[in-house]
Protein backbone atom coordinates (compact mmCIF):
# COMPACT_ATOMS: atom_id res chain seq x y z
CA UNK A 1 0.00 0.00 0.00
CA UNK A 2 2.59 2.22 0.76
CA UNK A 3 4.55 1.41 -2.20
CA UNK A 4 1.23 2.29 -4.30
CA UNK A 5 1.11 5.51 -2.64
CA UNK A 6 4.53 6.22 -3.42
CA UNK A 7 4.67 5.43 -6.95
CA UNK A 8 1.45 7.38 -7.17
CA UNK A 9 3.17 10.45 -5.38
CA UNK A 10 6.07 10.04 -7.58
CA UNK A 11 4.01 10.16 -11.14
CA UNK A 12 2.20 13.44 -9.40
CA UNK A 13 5.44 14.97 -8.83
CA UNK A 14 7.10 14.20 -12.32
CA UNK A 15 3.43 14.83 -14.10
CA UNK A 16 3.93 18.81 -12.21
CA UNK A 17 7.29 19.33 -13.12
CA UNK A 18 6.56 18.47 -16.79
CA UNK A 19 3.75 20.95 -16.63
CA UNK A 20 6.10 23.38 -14.99
CA UNK A 21 8.80 22.91 -17.62
CA UNK A 22 6.05 22.82 -20.80
CA UNK A 23 4.37 25.84 -19.52
CA UNK A 24 7.91 27.78 -18.54
CA UNK A 25 9.15 26.69 -22.44
CA UNK A 26 5.53 27.80 -23.95
CA UNK A 27 6.02 31.34 -22.35
CA UNK A 28 9.72 31.78 -22.82
CA UNK A 29 8.98 31.09 -26.93
CA UNK A 30 5.88 33.45 -27.23
CA UNK A 31 6.33 36.20 -28.99
CA UNK A 32 4.61 39.28 -30.39
CA UNK A 33 5.70 40.03 -33.96
CA UNK A 34 4.82 43.16 -36.05
CA UNK A 35 5.78 44.47 -39.34
CA UNK A 36 5.16 47.38 -41.24
CA UNK A 37 6.24 48.03 -44.90
CA UNK A 38 7.76 51.55 -46.13
CA UNK A 39 8.51 53.02 -49.55
CA UNK A 40 11.68 55.21 -50.42
CA UNK A 41 11.29 58.15 -52.73
CA UNK A 42 13.15 61.26 -54.01
CA UNK A 43 11.16 63.53 -55.77
CA UNK A 44 8.32 61.47 -55.66
CA UNK A 45 10.07 58.41 -57.33
CA UNK A 46 10.60 54.88 -55.30
CA UNK A 47 14.20 54.13 -54.84
CA UNK A 48 13.81 51.84 -52.40
CA UNK A 49 11.99 49.51 -49.68
CA UNK A 50 12.18 49.49 -45.93
CA UNK A 51 10.30 47.27 -43.71
CA UNK A 52 10.53 47.71 -39.73
CA UNK A 53 9.86 44.93 -37.40
CA UNK A 54 8.67 44.54 -33.46
CA UNK A 55 9.11 40.91 -31.67
CA UNK A 56 8.24 40.71 -27.96
CA UNK A 57 9.61 38.45 -25.74
CA UNK A 58 8.85 38.58 -22.27
CA UNK A 59 10.42 41.56 -20.90
CA UNK A 60 12.16 41.85 -23.95
CA UNK A 61 11.92 44.06 -26.86
CA UNK A 62 13.97 43.79 -30.20
CA UNK A 63 13.15 46.72 -32.90
CA UNK A 64 14.96 45.96 -36.76
CA UNK A 65 14.81 48.00 -39.63
CA UNK A 66 16.02 46.65 -42.66
CA UNK A 67 16.33 48.67 -46.48
CA UNK A 68 17.61 48.49 -49.67
CA UNK A 69 18.08 50.82 -52.10
CA UNK A 70 19.37 51.35 -55.45
CA UNK A 71 19.15 54.40 -57.69
CA UNK A 72 21.53 56.29 -60.25
CA UNK A 73 23.77 59.60 -59.11
CA UNK A 74 26.27 60.28 -61.36
CA UNK A 75 26.43 56.56 -61.32
CA UNK A 76 25.48 53.28 -59.89
CA UNK A 77 24.33 53.78 -56.27
CA UNK A 78 23.20 50.94 -54.03
CA UNK A 79 22.77 50.87 -50.37
CA UNK A 80 21.65 47.62 -47.72
CA UNK A 81 21.12 48.40 -44.73
CA UNK A 82 20.11 47.03 -41.31
CA UNK A 83 19.33 47.94 -37.65
CA UNK A 84 18.58 45.90 -34.83
CA UNK A 85 18.05 47.31 -31.24
CA UNK A 86 17.56 45.27 -27.99
CA UNK A 87 15.33 46.86 -24.79
CA UNK A 88 14.72 45.18 -21.61
CA UNK A 89 12.56 46.89 -19.24
CA UNK A 90 11.77 49.73 -21.83
CA UNK A 91 15.98 50.51 -21.87
CA UNK A 92 17.94 49.85 -24.71
CA UNK A 93 20.16 47.24 -24.23
CA UNK A 94 22.59 47.27 -27.39
CA UNK A 95 22.28 47.51 -30.90
CA UNK A 96 23.76 47.40 -34.44
CA UNK A 97 23.81 49.16 -36.97
CA UNK A 98 25.13 47.05 -40.39
CA UNK A 99 25.34 49.12 -44.06
CA UNK A 100 26.39 47.88 -46.90
CA UNK A 101 26.95 49.95 -49.99
CA UNK A 102 29.46 50.34 -53.29
CA UNK A 103 30.68 53.19 -51.34
CA UNK A 104 32.35 50.77 -48.44
CA UNK A 105 30.69 48.95 -45.46
CA UNK A 106 30.27 50.47 -42.26
CA UNK A 107 29.63 48.88 -38.69
CA UNK A 108 28.24 50.50 -36.04
CA UNK A 109 27.59 48.97 -31.84
CA UNK A 110 25.92 50.46 -28.88
CA UNK A 111 26.61 47.99 -25.49
CA UNK A 112 24.93 49.15 -22.15
CA UNK A 113 27.57 48.55 -19.93
CA UNK A 114 25.32 49.03 -16.59
CA UNK A 115 26.03 52.73 -15.97
CA UNK A 116 26.96 53.76 -19.45
CA UNK A 117 26.98 52.81 -23.25
CA UNK A 118 30.16 51.69 -25.25
CA UNK A 119 30.29 53.27 -28.69
CA UNK A 120 31.43 52.43 -31.61
CA UNK A 121 29.76 54.16 -34.45
CA UNK A 122 31.50 53.97 -37.88
CA UNK A 123 29.40 54.82 -41.10
CA UNK A 124 30.06 56.90 -44.11
CA UNK A 125 32.74 59.89 -43.68
CA UNK A 126 31.65 59.53 -39.87
CA UNK A 127 33.33 58.02 -36.41
CA UNK A 128 32.00 58.29 -33.01
CA UNK A 129 33.55 56.57 -29.84
CA UNK A 130 32.45 58.99 -27.47
CA UNK A 131 30.38 56.73 -24.18
CA UNK A 132 27.01 58.28 -23.09
CA UNK A 133 26.40 58.04 -19.05
CA UNK A 134 22.64 57.73 -19.21
CA UNK A 135 20.25 54.61 -19.97
CA UNK A 136 18.03 56.01 -22.88
CA UNK A 137 15.13 54.41 -23.59
CA UNK A 138 13.94 55.37 -27.56
CA UNK A 139 16.35 55.20 -30.78
CA UNK A 140 15.40 55.72 -33.86
CA UNK A 141 13.92 52.37 -34.88
CA UNK A 142 11.80 52.20 -31.87
CA UNK A 143 10.06 55.56 -33.75
CA UNK A 144 8.50 53.08 -36.14
CA UNK A 145 6.37 51.56 -33.61
CA UNK A 146 6.27 54.20 -30.89
CA UNK A 147 5.52 57.89 -30.86
CA UNK A 148 8.34 59.64 -29.11
CA UNK A 149 7.18 62.90 -26.32
CA UNK A 150 8.30 66.03 -26.96
CA UNK A 151 11.81 66.38 -25.42
CA UNK A 152 12.25 63.00 -25.03
CA UNK A 153 16.17 62.11 -25.58
CA UNK A 154 16.83 59.83 -28.31
CA UNK A 155 19.86 57.98 -29.25
CA UNK A 156 21.15 57.14 -32.83
CA UNK A 157 22.00 53.43 -33.74
CA UNK A 158 24.11 54.56 -36.52
CA UNK A 159 25.88 57.30 -34.96
CA UNK A 160 25.51 57.19 -31.73
CA UNK A 161 24.53 60.51 -31.01
CA UNK A 162 21.74 61.58 -28.58
CA UNK A 163 19.43 64.21 -29.57
CA UNK A 164 16.44 66.05 -27.76
CA UNK A 165 13.06 65.13 -29.56
CA UNK A 166 11.19 68.20 -30.90
CA UNK A 167 7.27 68.72 -31.84
CA UNK A 168 7.29 71.06 -34.27
CA UNK A 169 3.49 70.79 -35.05
CA UNK A 170 0.92 68.37 -34.02
CA UNK A 171 2.16 64.48 -34.55
CA UNK A 172 5.06 65.90 -36.23
CA UNK A 173 8.63 64.91 -34.72
CA UNK A 174 12.06 66.51 -35.41
CA UNK A 175 15.44 64.96 -34.46
CA UNK A 176 19.02 66.44 -35.61
CA UNK A 177 21.36 64.05 -35.58
CA UNK A 178 25.22 64.89 -36.75
CA UNK A 179 23.70 68.16 -38.38
CA UNK A 180 20.53 67.02 -40.50
CA UNK A 181 16.98 67.35 -39.56
CA UNK A 182 14.66 64.45 -39.95
CA UNK A 183 10.90 64.49 -39.10
CA UNK A 184 8.49 61.83 -37.95
CA UNK A 185 5.03 62.36 -39.23
CA UNK A 186 2.32 60.61 -37.15
CA UNK A 187 -1.42 59.94 -37.90
CA UNK A 188 -2.79 59.19 -34.31
CA UNK A 189 -0.16 56.97 -32.71
CA UNK A 190 1.31 55.39 -35.82
CA UNK A 191 3.94 56.55 -37.93
CA UNK A 192 2.84 57.54 -41.38
CA UNK A 193 6.34 59.24 -42.93
CA UNK A 194 9.61 60.07 -42.35
CA UNK A 195 11.40 63.28 -43.87
CA UNK A 196 15.11 62.40 -44.11
CA UNK A 197 17.42 65.46 -44.37
CA UNK A 198 20.60 65.03 -46.87
CA UNK A 199 23.01 67.65 -47.95
CA UNK A 200 22.36 66.21 -51.81
CA UNK A 201 18.91 65.52 -51.92
CA UNK A 202 16.17 65.20 -48.71
CA UNK A 203 14.18 61.56 -49.36
CA UNK A 204 10.68 60.34 -47.79
CA UNK A 205 9.77 56.68 -46.07
CA UNK A 206 6.32 56.51 -46.77
CA UNK A 207 4.51 53.87 -45.09
CA UNK A 208 2.47 51.43 -47.15
CA UNK A 209 -1.13 50.33 -45.92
Amino acid sequence: MCTKRLDAMIRSIFFLLLLQIFLFTNSYSQSVQEKRQFEIKVAGIKIGDLEAQQVKENLNTNYSLKSSVSFWFFGKLFVDFLINAKYGEDILLNSIADLKSNRGEFLSTIIWKKNFYEVDANTYKFENTDPVKESIDLSVSKLYFKKPKHNQLLISETYGLVSLVKEVEPNVFEIEIDGNRNQFHYKGDELDKVIIQNPIKNYVIQRVY
